[in-house]
C-alpha cells in the first residue's frame, strides 16, 4: 500500500528547516577538519516540492527499544524534579516507583518503504586552506551546493506514549541508483555513491558543486584540494545521517505537551 504525505507543509517548516541547520552546523564544528579546510558552515537548506514516495509494507506493535527510551526519559527527569508525576497521573515521586509507560492499543508501528529522488538542497559555505609555498599561504572562500540526492531504504515508523520514533534500518536494491559505482564523475563535478559496506548508506546519491573564483580554476592544486574537500563533506554527510537515523539510532518526536 502507498500512500502520500503533505510534503508542501513540511517543506515550509521554519522551525525544522532551522533545527535541520543547527543540527548538521553543530555536527560541523565538533569535526576534526584536515588541514586543507576550515569553517564549514551549511548557509541554506531546503527540503525541495517533489515528495518522496512511501510504501507501507508492515503494521506491527513498536519494538520495546522505544518504550525503554520512553521509560529511561522519565527515569532521567524525575532525577532532576523534587515533585514527580507520570502520564496517566500517578504520583511516582511520592511512591517511589519508577514511571512506566504501558502500552495500548493505539500504540503503532509501520514499516516503510522511503524512496527519494527530489530537488532537496543544501547550501554551504567554506574556507579552503592552501599550504604551499608556506602553510596557510593563503585562504579561498567556497560555496558548494548540493542537489540531485537519492536515498532508498526501509524505514521504521512507531508511535507511542504521544512520541513519533524515526529509524533506518537498511537500504533497498534500486535499479538506478544501484548503478553508481565510482565516487567521481568523470564528466564534471559530480560526487556519487559509492557501493558501502554497511549495510545501510542512507544518501546513494547526490550532486556537488563547487564555486571558486576564475583565478584558481586551472590551478591543478586547488581543483585537487577542492575534490578532497568534495569528497570529505559528501563522507561526513553519510555518517552524520548513519550516526542519528540508521538502526539502533533513531529521531524522536514528542508531540506532549
Amino acid at each position: 500500500m502507498s500512500f502520500e504525505i503533505n510534503w508542501e507543509k513540511l517543506s515550509s517548516d521554519s522551525d525544522l528547516t532551522s533545527n535541520i541547520r543547527e543540527g548538521l552546523n553543530g555536527y560541523f564544528q565538533e569535526l576534526e577538519l584536515p588541514s586543507y579546510v576550515r569553517a564549514i558552515e551549511l548557509v541554506d537548506f531546503g527540503f525541495g516540492k517533489i515528495a518522496p514516495n512511501i510504501t507501507l509494507r508492515e503494521i506491527s506493535s513498536p519494538l520495546q527499544d522505544f518504550y525503554d527510551a520512553v521509560n529511561e526519559e522519565y527515569e532521567e527527569d524525575n532525577e532532576t524534579s523534587s515533585e514527580m508525576h507520570g502520564r496517566d497521573g500517578q504520583n511516582v515521586g511520592e511512591s517511589g516507583e519508577e514511571a512506566v509507560v504501558e502500552k495500548k492499543e493505539t500504540d503503532t508501528q509501520f514499516l516503510i518503504e522511503f524512496e527519494y529522488k527530489g530537488d532537496m538542497s543544501l547550501t554551504l559555505t567554506a574556507e579552503l586552506v592552501l599550504n604551499y609555498p608556506v602553510e596557510r599561504f593563503m585562504t579561498l572562500p567556497l560555496k558548494i551546493s548540493i542537489s540531485n540526492i537519492g536515498l532508498h531504504s526501509l524505514c521504521l515508523v512507531s508511535y507511542l506514549a504521544k512520541q513519533v520514533f524515526i529509524s533506518m534500518l537498511c537500504d533497498v536494491s534500486d535499479p538506478v541508483l544501484d548503478d553508481v559505482d565510482c565516487v567521481l564523475d568523470p564528466n564534471g563535478p559530480v560526487l556519487l555513491a559509492n557501493k558501502p559496506l554497511e549495510r545501510i548508506s542512507i544518501i546513494r546519491s547526490m550532486k556537488i558543486e563547487t564555486e571558486i573564483g576564475d583565478r584558481f580554476k586551472d590551478d591543478g592544486s586547488t581543483l585537487r584540494s577542492v575534490g578532497q574537500l568534495e569528497e570529505f563533506i559528501v563522507q561526513k554527510l553519510k555518517d552524520f545521517l548513519r550516526k542519528e537515523l540508521a538502526w539502533p539510532s533513531w529521531v524522536n518526536l514528542d508531540f506532549n505537551d
